[in-house]
């Protein structure tokens, strides 16, 4: 997964580099919402093979459930994007931690991300805050989604669950 996420980078500054400032800004927005749009999908395909009487699962005591970790995979997407998008996240709780509550919540989360992706403007992409820029957050969201989604699968094979083949 580490290698994946290196790629990723690599990928996006190689663009920068090639494209220029302007135009990779556009490239750069359009491959994320790209990308967020293949990730929500196949992350929801990892939730839904999850059985139901095993959202509670946990590799062992101090981990998250599954429930849980699938819950954070969302909910951190509002956070990581909070700072570029001068706005306080206000991603609303799942009704239950329950498959079907779960899975809507997830669907959800990455629907508000993709939609607040798109609309980003340049200045906003080339807005520093704190220690990273618009591009970073952006980068940070699929890399962060990747590292729990993954999580996830290895709780699918401790329940001897094969895990759906990866997407990019």
């Amino acid at each position: 997964m580490k290698s994946r996420s290196l790629a990723l980078l690599l990928a996006f500054a190689g663009m920068l580099f090639v494209a220029g400032p302007v135009g990779a800004q556009t490239d750069v927005k359009a491959m994320v919402v790209k990308h967020l749009t293949v990730s929500r999908d196949f992350t929801l395909k990892v939730a839904e093979q999850m059985p139901e009487a095993d959202y509670g699962f946990k590799l062992t005591p101090p981990q998250m459930s599954f429930a849980a970790q699938m819950v954070h995979l969302a909910d951190d997407q509002a956070g990581i994007l909070e700072p570029l998008l001068g706005k306080p996240a206000a991603a609303p709780k799942p009704a239950s931690m329950n498959k079907k509550d779960v899975i809507a919540h997830v669907r959800q989360a990455f629907d508000r991300t993709i939609a607040s992706v798109s609309a980003l403007t340049p200045a906003q992409l080339n807005n520093s805050s704190g220690t990273m820029t618009g591009l970073e957050r952006l980068i940070f969201v699929l890399d962060h989604t990747t590292h729990h989604r993954a999580s996830a699968e290895m709780y699918l094979r401790a329940k001897g669950i094969t895990p759906t083949e990866y997407e990019f």
